[in-house]
């Protein structure tokens, strides 16, 4: 049985949360993570965390595109090097919710050899991480579907407007 704790998986959750850009699933496990018993300020570094290995997922991706092309992008490193465990949970479940490979494979390298974290526990940790991801991309499709169907379509077949997500949590 893998030895993350409540609190740890909720890191976990936070970070994939908002790597998937997820507001329902941020919210839900936000309120998870203080019924855990994490404080605010926990919390609170974690979606900073979070967030920065969300942009920097971006930029990876976008560096991708651009070498396709020709050109040679400034290679930008991670600002989030986590202190702690509970932070590499956080890097962790935030690089697999932006589907940022290399960062999440970075951040395994670094659970595994600085905070001893175990295949099991890592396992439990990616597990979480993409159900939560998964939960993210279902409320997508649905926020789509409700703009499709109450909001005028343009001519290239796109809702106009904005959609957004009125679900009230994602029960990860």
């Amino acid at each position: 049985m893998a030895s993350l704790t409540d609190a740890e998986r909720e890191l976990v959750a936070i970070g994939a949360a908002i790597g998937a850009g997820c507001q329902p699933c941020t919210q839900y496990h936000v309120r998870a993570a203080l019924k855990s018993g994490l404080s605010r300020e926990e919390i609170e570094r974690a979606i900073d965390a979070a967030q920065v290995v969300r942009q920097e997922g971006g930029i990876a991706v976008a560096n991708v595109g651009k070498r396709m092309l020709g050109a040679s992008p400034e290679e930008a490193q991670p600002d989030v090097q986590p202190p702690d465990r509970p932070q590499l949970l956080v890097c962790v479940g935030s690089a697999v919710g932006c589907n940022a490979g290399g960062l999440a494979t970075g951040y395994i390298a670094t659970a595994v050899e600085r905070f001893g974290l175990s295949g099991e526990d890592l396992r439990s940790a990616l597990e979480m991480a993409g159900v939560v991801k998964e939960r993210a991309a279902d409320f997508l499709c649905k926020d789509v579907e409700r703009a499709l169907g109450k909001l005028p379509v343009t001519a290239a077949g796109v809702a106009s407007g904005s959609a957004s997500c009125c679900a009230s949590d994602c029960g990860a």
